[in-house]
C-alpha cells in the first residue's frame, strides 16, 4: 500500500511549532513591555528625589512634620528606584533575555527580594513612628504604613501563585504614589508659607 501525502499542508507538528514560537515572541514583547515600566518608575523615583532635594534647598524654614515628609519622600523614591533597579538587574545577566521556564522564576526571586526591602523598611520606620507621640493617630504616615502591608500581601501572592511582573509593577506604582502625594504636601505647605 502506497502512502501518499499532501506536503503543502500544515502538520499538527508544524502547527504545534507555530505556536511555540508565538508563545516564545509574547514573552520577549511582555519582557520588553516590563523593562519599560521598570525603567520609567526608576525615572520618576528618581525625579521625585530630585524634586524633594529642590524644596529642600529652597525652603530652609523646616518645622519637624515637614523634615518628615521630606525623608519619607526620599525613602519612597529610593525604596521604588531600588526595587525597580533589581529586576533590570537580574534580566541583564542573561543577556536581557529570559525564556518561558525561567520567567517565573524571575518575578519569585524579584518579588521576594521587594518583600525583603519592604520588611526592612517597615521595621526601621515602624519603630520611629511608635516613638513619636505625634504619630499614634490615625494619619497620613499611619495609613501608608498599613497599605505597606498590602505590598508585601500582593507581593507574596506574586511569589505563590502569579509569578508575573504586572503585581510587582502595582507595587511599585503603590510606592510612587505615595512619595507624589508626599511630594505634593511638601509643595502645598512651602506654598502656603510664602503667600
Amino acid at each position: 500500500r502506497h502512502l501518499s501525502r499532501d506536503f503543502t499542508q500544515p502538520t499538527n507538528l508544524c502547527v504545534k511549532v507555530e505556536s511555540c514560537k508565538q508563545i516564545c515572541a509574547d514573552n520577549e514583547i511582555n519582557k520588553v513591555i516590563d523593562q519599560q515600566i521598570l525603567i520609567a518608575i526608576a525615572q520618576i523615583a528618581i525625579t521625585l528625589s530630585g524634586f524633594a532635594g529642590v524644596v529642600g534647598i529652597f525652603d530652609t524654614d523646616f518645622d519637624s512634620r515637614r523634615r518628615h515628609e521630606l525623608k519619607t519622600l526620599l525613602q519612597q523614591s529610593g525604596i521604588a528606584l531600588f526595587a525597580s533597579l533589581t529586576p533590570l538587574i537580574f534580566s541583564s545577566q542573561t543577556g536581557g533575555s529570559y525564556s518561558v521556564g525561567n520567567y517565573e522564576l524571575f518575578w519569585i526571586i524579584s518579588s521576594s527580594i521587594y518583600i525583603c526591602i519592604c520588611a526592612v523598611f517597615m521595621v526601621v520606620w515602624g519603630k520611629e513612628i511608635l516613638s513619636k507621640e505625634h504619630h499614634k493617630s490615625l494619619n497620613y504616615d499611619l495609613v501608608f504604613y498599613l497599605s505597606f502591608f498590602g505590598v508585601i500581601a500582593m507581593l507574596g501572592v506574586n511569589v505563590v501563585w502569579v509569578r508575573d511582573g504586572y503585581l510587582y509593577n502595582i507595587a511599585l506604582a503603590i510606592n510612587l504614589a505615595y512619595g507624589f502625594m508626599t511630594f505634593v504636601r511638601l509643595v502645598t505647605a512651602a506654598k502656603r508659607q510664602n503667600d
